[in-house]
């Protein structure tokens, strides 16, 4: 469905893709945003767009030189145009090319074992004259990219360049050509090199690039032993470097692991609710059901629970070094924020075990940055009401205090809200690390397994991006980034489906679609409407809690997620279409 322009009187005109007229709150709250002078272009309002607090949960802002301390983001990570990515072909090309090209291609990814696989992945232009930094490795080797690029470190964590140190061991990626002219590859888990076009031949038909044919003409497994070459078991950081220019950057999307390798000899993070597609199908859940659900809650906390031990997988964490520098109303909740961390949260925040239509069981799970992320945009929110008094500005509500961007309230709230996301993001690895672990032990006795696809988008946070030829800082509040190729996830209520999609770059919603359904009403009115009775029909099929704790959760306060879907054709494709078998909510 294509947008509709609303009729409100703004300096900023409201583009809204509910197809269906705004309530009386909702219409003065877009009014309001929309009146702010520095919102960019207009306001974009997704599908499931509904009341939230100062701004519509489901709306899409963008700003010059101005952020609202509503959400909580971090860049992309790119790299410069000139950067080298080796593909499967033997060859290496400028990742600009490969973005120009427009086509998919076949690099080389690294698992959480540490074997090097290939995978399929695609290009783009990420950002216009972005900041940059060189990151010099003891090769020689000199990367161009933005500080918030993350790299692989060698215990298969990732840190953002902008922390990376002298000495810090990168996971390698080294390659040679042999004297038949096959390209080997150096396996990091075991330092055994092995035939390329050997990796290459296990995804099957693999296409040429620019000409190039790839080198599958042979599936024998040869390796050769160079154990004795111990120096290729560390790649380490030299030297960080600022520089004063900027560049277009770009970056790859590797749907499947995450990462691509770098010919420089290292593997970075591909560009960032998570879902897991597995290799499991649906007869392997059959009298399962309740016994998993048992164990996520035993072991995943919820609500305002949290770990009663802190694991080592949490305190090894790269950021916690810089939480120092974070927000000084914060700085008593460090040990707090260590043992929330892999936990749920409440709210609409949930676990869950989904089918999609050929019986594949997905997993999928929605969480935040807990109580250290809300902690943080309280204090932000503060200061900012704080100026906007002292400034006598007049503002439609006081909860679109704002900061300018160049001031040290400014940097002190992206600082901050950077740190936030990574918190988030890292919370649901960690938390999908022991829900994966938890259902490989019903399903298949505890054998770890490789999922076939994976997915992690954010909402609720700002970035800046490129549009309609100006950079400009994007609020996303309550939506998910939905460029060209990017992968996201748009879940129904509990008992409803969810879509795994893929973005069309629709520029007037700034590349955005919806997060979900959205409410159709508040969690109060839902418990005042709703029966236990209600919730357990509702939810027939689907193995979850039952009980008036999670009443205001009811599909039925939600709205229909078909619904939401069509009106939001020409922001996204389906990949997948998947339904819910289990649940926990927080």
């Amino acid at each position: 469905m294509p947008y509709e322009k609303l009729e409100l009187s703004t300096p900023a005109p409201v583009l809204s893709w509910a197809n269906h007229d705004l309530g009386k709150e909702e219409a003065k709250m877009a009014k309001n945003v929309a009146s702010l002078p520095f919102v960019f272009k207009h306001v974009a309002l997704m599908p499931d767009v509904h009341l939230g607090k100062g701004a519509l949960v489901g709306s899409v802002v963008a700003t010059k030189e101005a952020v609202i301390p509503a959400a909580v983001g971090v860049d992309i990570g790119c790299f410069s145009g000139d950067t080298l990515v080796p593909l499967v072909d033997g060859k290496s090309y400028p990742i600009r090319e490969l973005a120009n090209i427009q086509k998919e291609i076949i690099v080389y990814s690294c698992t959480e074992t540490g074997r090097i696989v290939a995978a399929k992945a695609t290009a783009k232009l990420t950002r216009h004259k972005a900041e940059i930094l060189k990151v010099v490795l003891d090769n020689g080797e000199e990367i161009k990219c933005t500080p918030d690029h993350q790299f692989m470190l060698r215990d298969g964590y990732y840190q953002e360049a902008r922390y990376l140190k002298h000495g810090t061991s990168l996971m390698p990626f080294y390659s040679q050509v042999d004297k038949d002219g096959y390209t080997l590859i150096q396996q990091p888990y075991s330092g055994r090199w092995q035939k390329a076009h050997w990796i290459s031949g296990l995804l099957g038909d693999i296409p040429s690039f620019a000409g190039q044919p790839t080198l599958i003409e042979s599936n024998n497994f040869e390796t050769t032993d160079n154990r004795d070459n111990q120096y290729c078991y560390n790649h380490k950081v030299v030297e960080v470097i600022t520089l004063a220019e900027e560049q277009d950057v770009y970056c790859l999307t590797v749907p499947e692991y995450g990462n691509f390798a770098l010919t420089a000899g290292v593997f970075v993070h591909n560009c960032g609710m998570a879902a897991i597609k597995t290799p499991f199908v649906a007869a392997q859940l059959e009298g399962k059901l309740k016994k998993i659900r048992l164990d996520i809650e035993a072991e995943i906390p919820v609500g305002f629970n949290e770990n009663k031990d802190i694991e080592k997988t949490v305190t090894n964490w790269q950021r916690w070094g810089s939480f120092k520098d974070l927000h000084k109303g914060v700085q008593h909740l460090q040990n707090k924020a260590m043992k929330q961390m892999g936990s749920l949260g409440g709210g609409n925040h949930f676990i869950e075990i989904c089918l999609d239509t050929e019986n594949a069981v997905w997993l999928m799970l929605h969480s935040g940055s807990r109580n250290i992320g809300n902690v943080l945009a309280q204090c932000h929110i503060s200061t900012a009401k704080e100026l906007a008094k002292l400034a006598e500005l007049t503002l439609p509500d006081l909860d679109l205090a704002y900061f300018v961007a160049g001031t040290p309230e400014f940097d002190a709230y992206w600082r901050d809200l950077q740190w936030a996301q990574n918190y988030a993001r890292y919370n649901r690895d960690v938390m999908m690390a022991r829900f994966k672990r938890i259902v490989e032990k019903h399903l298949s006795g505890g054998k770890s397994m490789k999922p076939l696809l994976e997915v992690n988008c954010h909402h609720n946070y700002a970035e800046k991006e490129f549009h309609f030829g100006e950079d400009v800082y994007i609020t996303r509040k309550g939506a998910v980034r939905a460029q060209q190729e990017d992968y996201g996830i748009i879940p129904g209520s509990m008992g409803a489906k969810s879509f795994i999609v893929k973005g069309k770059g629709n520029h007037d919603s700034y590349c955005s679609c919806s997060h979900g359904a959205g409410r159709l009403m508040s969690r109060t009115k839902a418990k005042k409407q709703f029966t236990v009775d209600d919730l357990i029909q509702q939810t027939q099929g689907v193995e979850c809690r039952k009980d008036d704790a999670v009443l205001d959760e009811i599909p039925g306060a939600y709205k229909p997620i078909e619904e939401v879907m069509a009106n939001q054709a020409d922001l996204v494709e389906v990949v997948a279409t998947l339904k819910q078998v289990l649940c926990v909510k927080g």
